[in-house]
């Protein structure tokens, strides 16, 4: 029986029915995700965490890095799904993983939306977030509307 299960297995995928994950990702799916970012980097204080590390004379877009944070699991993950993500802004492009001084947002889920804390940190500084700043939740017409607390 093993034996043919890699066999099986194998023609699966040869023939393409078999999907890694990044293929399963929707586009749409993603581009909330990107408005849903870019909505935060307008907030008052991840604006701030920004022009910090644009003033510290950083070249090209400052590294943002978020992630979805699930205290009741002890889980800690990535937003985006693919290996880079076209999200960004002016000022800041997201990234899978940091090489310099950063912005990182946590997100956790909540009914409608996320609270989220924002922080700047380096690359071997990275922890599971702290207070949270504010919430963003999705509006009635569809787009993301944030609060600081």
């Amino acid at each position: 029986m093993k034996r043919l299960v890699l066999p099986a297995l194998l023609a699966l995928a040869a023939t393409g029915c078999m999907r890694s994950r990044a293929s399963l990702i929707k586009p749409d799916e993603e581009a909330s995700k990107c408005e849903l970012v870019q909505t935060l980097m307008r907030e008052p204080v991840t604006q701030q965490l920004l022009s910090g590390l644009m003033a510290d004379g950083r070249e090209g877009p400052s590294q943002v890095l978020v992630f979805v944070r699930r205290p009741e699991e002890s889980m800690l993950e990535r937003l985006f799904a693919g290996e880079d993500p076209s999200c960004g802004g002016p000022h800041y492009k997201v990234v899978q993983q940091i090489t310099t001084d950063a912005v990182v947002l946590f997100l956790q889920p909540r009914v409608g939306g996320y609270v989220y804390d924002v922080q700047r940190v380096a690359p071997d500084e990275l922890s599971l977030g702290g207070e949270a700043k504010g919430a963003v939740m999705k509006s009635e017409a569809g787009t993301w509307v944030s609060s600081s607390i």
